[in-house]
């Protein structure tokens, strides 16, 4: 079996982070009126990282070369790192092939 390319992981991620943005939005509107804003809010920073971190991590990929591979992984698990810390209730899951 192939391993999967950094490419493939990094789409994995990101969908998982959509995943979970799409559940916050779904607890923000069950959420009491007075703790909508918060949930508005924290998922407009989410939001807002996840794109800054997909336009990152797809060009750390599109620039991946043999000689800077162990620095490229690097880079690319510290934002997923920066990420999955950040969410509520996410589960640290390194891609085991990473």
């Amino acid at each position: 079996m192939q391993s999967p390319t950094y490419r493939d992981i990094i789409e994995d991620k990101i969908t998982e982070w959509q995943n979970n943005l799409k559940k916050l939005e779904e607890e923000a509107q069950k959420a009491p009126n007075d703790k909508k804003n918060d949930f508005n809010a924290m998922i407009k920073k989410f939001r807002s990282t996840i794109a800054t971190a997909t336009v990152d991590l797809r060009t750390l990929d599109k620039n991946e070369t043999a000689a800077n591979t162990m620095e490229t992984k690097e880079q690319i698990l510290a934002i997923f790192r920066s990420i999955d810390t950040d969410f509520p209730k996410s589960k640290d899951k390194t891609p085991f092939m990473l």
